[in-house]
Formats: structure tokens, sequence, C-alpha cells
């Protein structure tokens, strides 16, 4: 479970880190006809869906030590 948590946590970090570098890309040099405010659109849905995944993650790691603590006390 733990291992499979850290996955998901590095896969977050990469969609954000791969998201903001598309999204200054798109601020710094606009190609074609995508205009510049794509950029910030990039940036934002990246966050919001690194902080979904993210906050999904820890909340996942808390039921799981919550979990392994009833486990320990009950037995």
């Amino acid at each position: 479970m733990r291992l499979g948590s850290r996955l998901i946590k590095i896969a977050a970090w990469t969609f954000l880190l791969l998201g903001v570098s598309s999204g200054i890309a798109t601020l710094v040099s606009p190609s074609g006809n995508t205009p510049r405010w794509m950029g910030v659109y990039f940036i934002l849905i990246c966050g919001f869906a690194f902080a979904l995944v993210y906050f999904i993650t820890l909340t996942g790691d808390l039921l799981l030590e919550i979990w392994q603590f009833l486990k320990k006390e009950r037995f």
C-alpha cells in the first residue's frame, strides 16, 4: 500500500512539473494560434489535478495509519 501511495505521489509531482513547464513555455513563446493565456490555464489545471491527487494519497495514508493502529490495539 505504501509503495503504491509513493508511486502515485511521484506521478502527481511529475504531472505538476510537466504542466508547469508547458504552461511557462506557452507563456514565453506561444506557437501558432495558441494565445498566451493558455499557459496560465495549463498551470492552473495541472496545479488543481496535482492537489487533488496528492490530497487523496495523503488521505489514503492517514486511513492506512488509522487502520494499522486500530488493528494493533484490538489484538
